[in-house]
């Protein structure tokens, strides 16, 4: 009859604070836009000059990892048939590698319902090695009694992140993601086979129980 070591009980309960700690990240919407870098005359549509042209920061892997992430509290409006996508905020991306390939993404608390669309540009200096812009438009995506609130939407909070893939095809800041998950999988695997022993020895034990 196997019976749980210490050992066998430590690695349980380890893989059950991992599942816990884990799933309280999952608290946040994402939007995401994919793009590559062009290494000669960009093909990407142009910024437009004007009053809605509002640049809001900068994201400049080249700096530093720092430069990667960028929290703020981004306008919104209700949707219009003049504004369908509500308010236009831009953030300039800086430093960028000709001919890489990264992924921009907007996450936001989900106590804030709000819809998000994201697209890239480039700026009116068009040309070779350009730094590019993101646009993120925002609508709120609620109702409320609140009149005030129904009248002037408040802004949501965010986290705008520039990610660059890896060999073009994995982002970076899911290199520790992946790596988690393969361990996960190895403990769910082992914990697994430590529950079925130990129902095993319970019913061996109860059939032994029964014969004599």
């Amino acid at each position: 009859m196997h019976t749980m070591t210490g050992l066998d009980a430590f690695l349980l309960r380890l893989c059950i604070w991992f599942l816990l700690l884990w799933s309280s990240l999952v608290n946040a919407n994402t939007e995401k836009v994919i793009f590559s870098v062009p290494n000669t005359n960009s093909v990407l549509e142009s910024v437009i000059n004007g009053a809605n042209f509002n640049v809001i920061g900068e994201l400049a892997p080249a700096e530093s990892p720092e430069k990667l992430l960028l929290r703020t509290r981004l306008p919104r409006a209700f949707s219009t048939e003049s504004a369908p996508r509500g308010v236009d905020s831009w953030i300039l991306l800086k430093g960028l590698k000709p001919g890489a390939r990264y992924e921009a993404r907007v996450c936001w608390a989900a106590t804030t319902p709000s819809d998000f669309w994201l697209s890239v540009h480039s700026p009116l200096n068009n040309g070779p090695n350009s730094d590019l812009y993101l646009k993120i438009s925002a609508i709120a995506s609620y109702y409320t009694t609140n009149v005030s609130l129904m009248n002037t939407p408040e802004p949501v909070l965010v986290d705008v992140i520039l990610d660059e893939f890896l060999l073009g095809v994995l982002p970076r800041s899911l290199l520790n993601v992946g790596l988690f998950v393969v361990v996960m999988v190895g403990l769910a695997w082992y914990a697994g086979s430590l529950v079925v022993r130990w129902l095993d020895s319970i019913t061996r034990k109860g059939l032994k129980d029964k014969v004599a």
